[in-house]
């Protein structure tokens, strides 16, 4: 028993001292990744267009992969109606956001939208190995078309992807720009309202630039250029 004890001290001892190397040498730093901050400006950028567009009008909002996210209990407190849906269990319970644990490609959804909500998400569907996804061929696509499907007629997409040469880096994300076929969906069947495009400097700072510079971004894992979309539905397209 005595033995047993000065084991179980003996790993715990071991573990914290891994944990600490771990942290020390090999943890990387936020303020060298390459990605900190995308998120900063993709959060912004979808709250911005909530705050210009008509809430008279503009009501009902479906934030899509939701989970963990700050911005569904913000869309809330814009004033609203708020739906999240996610692959992934909810961390927390929050008064007036209906939120719903499912695949938004096969949940039959029996309400309509008057905004639905993409940030940082769409790359990820149809990719195994992420958030719980599996294989779906084209599920960035059929996400779209499913989008489109449940807006209401002028309803809002909002749209934050990665941006650059054009790839997909399994498991983890798909890279965009208006060669690929997700925007030139989009921009067939939504009007265009407004695009913003950021991507890291020398020094790993987001900063704002022209498509073209996003564009030729070479991705990578840890490096991707952004793209931001405000798109209104065509008339009563279904």
């Amino acid at each position: 028993m005595v033995e047993l004890k000065l084991k179980s001290k003996l790993l715990k001892i071991i573990r914290k001292l891994a944990l600490k190397v771990w942290r020390r040498f090999f943890e990387p730093n936020p303020l060298t990744n390459p990605l900190t901050g995308d998120r900063c400006i993709e959060y912004a950028f979808v709250i911005k267009s909530l705050v210009s567009i008509d809430k008279n009008r503009y009501k009902k909002v479906l934030d899509i992969g939701c989970c963990a996210s700050p911005l569904t209990t913000i869309i809330k407190e814009l004033g609203f109606e708020t739906v999240g849906i996610d692959l992934l269990p909810s961390p927390y319970i929050y008064e007036g956001v209906n939120y719903m644990q499912d695949d938004f490609l096969s949940v039959d959804l029996k309400d309509s939208y008057d905004v639905v909500v993409l940030c940082s998400t769409v790359e990820h569907i149809g990719l195994r190995g992420r958030y719980g996804s599996k294989d779906i061929r084209e599920g960035d696509i059929k996400t779209l078309e499913k989008a489109k499907q449940i807006l209401n007629p002028d309803g809002i997409l909002i749209l934050t992807i990665p941006y650059g040469e054009e790839k997909t880096i399994r498991p983890l994300h798909r890279v965009y720009n208006k060669n690929s076929k997700l925007l030139k969906y989009a921009y067939e069947n939504f009007e265009i309202l407004l695009e913003e495009f950021y991507k890291n400097n020398s020094v790993n700072v987001w900063v704002k630039c022209a498509e073209i510079e996003a564009r030729g971004v070479i991705p990578s894992e840890d490096n991707y250029a952004l793209g931001l979309f405000v798109f209104r539905k065509k008339g009563n397209a279904r």
